[in-house]
């Protein structure tokens, strides 16, 4: 991992769950739920996958929203949340609140939770130099080949998205030169930090466990 890289991930706080909180010359929140206390009020932008309430969480997105932030979510969000920047579909590149920021494909391929023709997505940031992707809920999809990035943000509860062993396949199509895993560790939702620690011992890049702080 080169240092650039480093100090970006030194700056990625893990909220639980597929929430995190990224700090540099932007403060990017994505997909929080069940903030902590005493987070929050600070978000440059907010990002939301899709419209699950364990990733689209209006009161969530209001807690994380700093003065003159902005929001950036799937189309699929708009019933749920009304006032949003802007919204996407897959595969289109936004600029919003001075961050590049590209929005991908997330879609299950073995599974019913996430079809492709619903339009979630996740999510390619450009922070200080560094392309940080948060792949939203999903499998390892074959065009994860053309995806860019330095740090990989990835679920392994499998269920409802990729295990343990698919976001290893994952790895090995995205390239990064670290990762971390989600979609763990929350009572409500499938995942536990085994499932974290076997994707570790078996990724072929490096793997950074992040606990909730």
């Amino acid at each position: 991992m080169d240092d650039k890289v480093r100090a970006v991930l030194d700056r990625i706080r893990w909220l639980g769950h597929a929430s995190f909180k990224l700090t540099g010359f932007k403060t990017i929140y994505i997909d929080p739920w069940k903030l902590p206390e005493g987070v929050g009020g600070d978000g440059d932008l907010v990002l939301v996958t899709h419209d699950h309430y364990d990733h689209c969480s209006p009161a969530d997105i209001k807690k994380a929203l700093g003065s003159g932030g902005s929001v950036l979510m799937a189309e699929c969000c708009r019933n749920k949340y009304s006032k949003a920047d802007k919204y996407t579909l897959p595969w289109i590149k936004h600029e919003i609140a001075g961050i590049k920021v590209y929005a991908t494909a997330a879609y299950n391929i073995n599974k019913q939770f996430h079809p492709k023709e619903l339009g979630h997505v996740g999510y390619v940031i450009e922070l200080d130099g560094v392309k940080v992707y948060h792949s939203g809920d999903c499998d390892a999809f074959p065009h994860m080949r053309d995806i860019t990035c330095d740090i990989a943000l990835l679920p392994v509860s499998g269920t409802y998205v990729m295990d343990p062993l698919e976001a290893v396949d994952a790895c090995d199509m995205l390239k990064p030169q670290v990762a971390i895993p989600m979609h763990w560790g929350d009572p409500e939702v499938v995942g536990t930090k085994a499932d974290a620690e076997r994707f570790a011992k078996l990724a072929s890049c490096e793997v950074v466990i992040l606990d909730r702080k």
